[in-house]
């Protein structure tokens, strides 16, 4: 995600299944304005789709709210009881952490993108590893360019 891409959460209601643990889908939607946690939304729609349901809805057991955020936060809520300010906290830091580790994984596909395309145009498996030193080793930049 780039800087200027706007942060879109995706969500997913979930209602009881016989058939599965996790539940069953119930309704999908988008929430582009959000701008609190990803656990916050979920707390918010839970508590919305339990205590005034679309009229679709209405008969419908709801258990939980799946949020994920473009720039790769999650959340699965099953209370929508606001959390106290240690919860919240640690909410934010799991999101954060989340985040994160998007944002690396994002950046290790440009990196290895990058380097197959500088050998491509010429420079040598071992030049590209020795420039990628900083960030990876020599096996796994060499392993990168077979990609």
């Amino acid at each position: 995600m780039t800087e200027h891409e706007a942060l879109i959460f995706e969500y997913t209601i979930v209602g009881p299944d016989a058939q599965s643990i996790d539940g069953r889908e119930i309704a999908t939607g988008i929430a582009a304005d959000w701008t609190g946690t990803a656990h916050d939304l979920a707390r918010e729609l839970l508590n919305h789709w339990r205590t005034n349901p679309p009229a679709e809805h209405a008969e419908e057991k709801i258990i939980a709210v799946e949020v994920t955020g473009t720039n790769g936060a999650y959340a699965a809520v099953d209370d929508p009881t606001p959390v106290e300010s240690s919860v919240h906290d640690l909410e934010v830091a799991i999101e954060a952490k989340l985040v994160a580790d998007h944002v690396a994984e994002q950046a290790g596909k440009e990196l290895a993108e990058a380097m197959r395309k500088a050998h491509q145009a010429g420079l040598s498996k071992n030049r590209v590893a020795d420039k990628a030193a900083r960030v990876m080793s020599r096996p796994t930049a060499l392993k990168a360019l077979k990609g």
